[in-house]
């Protein structure tokens, strides 16, 4: 189990391919990262969070979604924080409906409460 962020370096880690955020992120906190460090590697969140459970290494996961596995173990959560903006869109043309109304206020109410009280805890 690593105890600092540098010894990820030593463990099968799970993250992205093309998309170099997570290893821009990792390399701004004091890991230097090469893809050859990566044992899976996908843009597609759901495939990492597949790899996650079925144990190719460690990757980054919402806590509100790892949590709902009992078999996924936090690591190094409060050191490693990845930013997420969560976006919710309507056509303009559904502005008016009430019924859309209602249900896209209900889902901004409760996406922004599953963001502050699920994704970024530490």
């Amino acid at each position: 189990m690593p105890r600092r962020l540098v010894d990820l370096r030593e463990h099968a880690l799970i993250g992205y391919d093309r998309d170099q955020a997570y290893v821009r992120l990792l390399e701004r906190m004091g890991v230097p990262t090469t893809q050859d460090m990566f044992a899976f590697r996908s843009d597609s969140e759901l495939a990492q969070l597949a790899a996650l459970r079925a144990g190719f290494g460690i990757g980054a996961s919402q806590l509100g979604i790892a949590r709902r596995d009992k078999n996924l173990v936090p690591v190094l959560h409060s050191d490693f924080i990845y930013p997420m903006e969560v976006w919710l869109a309507m056509h303009r043309d559904l502005r008016s409906s009430r019924r859309i109304r209602l249900l896209f206020d209900q889902l901004a109410t409760r996406l922004s409460a599953y963001a502050k009280n699920s994704c970024f805890q530490k």
